[in-house]
């Protein structure tokens, strides 16, 4: 069945206009592509790849759209295209940024991998240490517990729990933004706005910014040795095959891309974000998920806690003014229609 006029209201999602049975269908369609992902997430890999993640997206979208292509393609370049082309520009502009800042600043050249030690990025090493330092009476945190629970070569259930958080964040605000579409298309554009300014408050941080993860300093000897534990884990039950984003094939990674921590800021954007909206049961999951995706990020060797708290403050702070700007809007046109009653 074709789009109607209604159906491409601006208003109002595509699957809110639709009638029970095409509901019933949409949602017959969603669960036998629920299926299909788990099948090939057990068999093939985790889907790291932003390009792959978005594959997923489109289909979901017109799982949600009934499979009314025209109308699904509507939908996509009217809703979706935006935030694609924000990702894509952020993958690609992410491996170049360590590259302008360090050397727009004129910052010192790392080792910055382990499989080749000619591969250099320039990026601020001592102020993460030293800032993490300060805040735990000279300790970094990363090396205290690793140097406590974690166990080259075991997988514990603490590394498998902390591998599979870490990859929730590739999969997780994408899936929320799908829901949102489908059932509350204002709060959609407005997550949409929050996701957006978030990922390129990031990204010219990370040009401005460069900064070395604890993992690198390891590498540079700044640091005991700091295990890159998410990759080890994936290695040491079976989940070699995750792609672009841990490990092997990581064509537009950025290893300096650390301050402030994306992965961090992502779930305190979900926790500020929904926070008015939702009962107190949702709230202690998005508090627990923030916090257990910051143990994670510690412990797991790939971020500071000083990252953390700063993804923590860009979440916080983009919500904010999101929220300012709403509240804004609808004051200047609570103005405007009373103005015209007059």
């Amino acid at each position: 069945m074709t789009a109607t006029a209604q159906e491409l209201d601006p208003e109002l999602s595509p699957w809110r206009l639709a009638g029970p049975e095409r509901r019933a269908k949409r949602r017959r369609l969603l669960l036998a592509l629920l299926i299909v992902f788990t099948l090939v997430t057990t068999f093939i890999g985790f889907p790291t790849g932003r390009e792959v993640i978005l594959g997923w997206v489109l289909l979901a979208l017109l799982a949600a759209c009934g499979g009314d292509v025209r109308l699904w393609r509507r939908a996509v370049v009217r809703d979706w295209l935006p935030l694609f082309i924000v990702l894509f520009a952020y993958d690609l502009l992410r491996g170049l940024a360590n590259e302008v800042g360090g050397r727009l600043f004129g910052l010192p050249a790392w080792i910055a991998s382990a499989k080749d030690p000619t591969k250099e990025a320039r990026a601020h090493l001592t102020p993460m240490i030293d800032a993490d330092k300060a805040m735990f009476g000279g300790t970094v945190p990363t090396t205290w517990l690793q140097e406590r629970y974690y166990e080259l070569g075991t997988a514990h259930w603490y590394d498998v729990v902390a591998a599979f958080v870490y990859l929730s964040h590739f999969l997780v605000p994408l899936g929320l933004a799908v829901v949102l579409w489908c059932v509350s298309y204002q709060l959609f554009h407005r997550y949409l706005a929050v996701f957006v300014a978030l990922t390129l408050a990031g990204l010219a941080t990370y040009v401005l910014y460069p900064a070395v993860p604890p993992w690198m300093a390891a590498l540079n000897d700044y640091l005991p040795p700091v295990n890159r534990v998410v990759s080890e884990t994936l290695n040491e039950i079976g989940g070699d095959t995750v792609s672009s984003a841990v490990g092997q094939a990581a064509a537009y990674s950025n290893p300096v891309a650390a301050m402030p921590s994306l992965h961090a800021a992502m779930p305190m954007m979900l926790l500020l974000f929904f926070w008015p909206a939702v009962r107190w049961s949702a709230r202690a999951v998005l508090v627990a998920y923030a916090l257990t995706m910051g143990l994670t990020l510690t412990y797991t060797g790939e971020h500071y806690v000083i990252d953390i708290l700063a993804g923590w403050l860009y979440a916080a702070a983009v919500v904010l003014v999101a929220r300012w700007v709403v509240q804004r809007r609808s004051a200047v046109e609570a103005t405007s229609s009373d103005d015209r009653l007059r």
